[in-house]
């Protein structure tokens, strides 16, 4: 068969891939301790501790600062102060007969009742009176602290060591009671029962005295309680009435203040 001049070529391309390549990228993980640090401080940060989880320190502080805030925030609430003498002893049996009237002159203008309007200041009212704070307490100052429940609100009580002579200006007691002091058994009550002794032979002494605060879960005080014991010691005191009598005076004094019915 004859040549043609021009013959036909068929040339054959090699395949292209229309898929790009695959490039594996090298990912380098962040450390370890990294992720971890990051989930502590979310689980720390997410977690709230109830006053039944929280430790000594963190509950009396969760204590002042609440009850604190009741002079601060100025609710209404209703005082009620009982003062009652528990018992009298008096080393003369001669004296014994002053018992009755001992007890009835101390007992004078002890009970008292208050109201006060929301809004109003109760930095007079709530003890410690004439402090901006309602207790002022460090952990040093405390005996005991503890947390209860009470329906849906926790029961908080601070207790403190016993005292002999404690001062208004410095010590625990300072920090959240109105007490009776040397000062005022010389001032009031030792001319109250018509006696006469010297300040050196004055003992006021404390035991088993408590504040006790019930606090919603938002921190609102809804009940408020304190009881101050104490026996104020007169040795070798002078006692007048229509004779003089020497004895030594031992007179126990409980005295409990309530708040109640806060109105916020």
């Amino acid at each position: 068969p004859e040549t043609t001049k021009a013959q036909e070529v068929i040339v054959t391309l090699p395949s292209v891939e229309t898929t790009a390549p695959v490039i594996n990228e090298v990912t380098t993980a962040p450390p370890e301790t990294t992720t971890v640090a990051i989930e502590e401080a979310t689980t720390q940060q997410d977690v709230i501790k109830t006053p039944l989880e929280m430790s000594d320190e963190e509950l009396l502080e969760w204590f002042n600062v609440n009850l604190n805030n009741v002079k601060e925030g100025m609710p209404g609430f209703e005082k009620s102060k009982l003062t009652t003498v528990s018992d009298i002893v008096l080393s003369n049996q001669a004296a014994n007969t002053l018992v009755g009237f001992v007890k009835g002159a101390l007992l004078s203008e002890e009970v008292q009742t208050t109201t006060v309007k929301k809004g109003d200041s109760c930095v007079e009212i709530m003890s410690p009176d004439g402090e901006r704070y309602a207790s002022n307490l460090s952990a040093s100052d405390i005996k005991d602290i503890d947390a209860s429940v009470s329906g849906t609100s926790y029961v908080v009580t601070v207790t403190l060591p016993d005292a002999v002579n404690p001062s208004r200006d410095t010590g625990a007691y300072a920090k959240i009671f109105n007490f009776i002091t040397v000062d005022d058994v010389v001032s009031t009550y030792a001319p109250k029962v018509g006696a006469t002794v010297d300040r050196k032979n004055i003992e006021v002494s404390y035991s088993g005295c408590y504040a006790r605060a019930t606090i919603s879960p938002d921190g609102k005080v809804e009940k408020y309680e304190t009881y101050v014991t104490c026996v104020i010691s007169l040795i070798d005191a002078s006692i007048k009435k229509v004779v003089t009598i020497n004895t030594d005076v031992d007179i126990t004094l409980v005295s409990t203040t309530d708040y109640t019915n806060f109105t916020y």
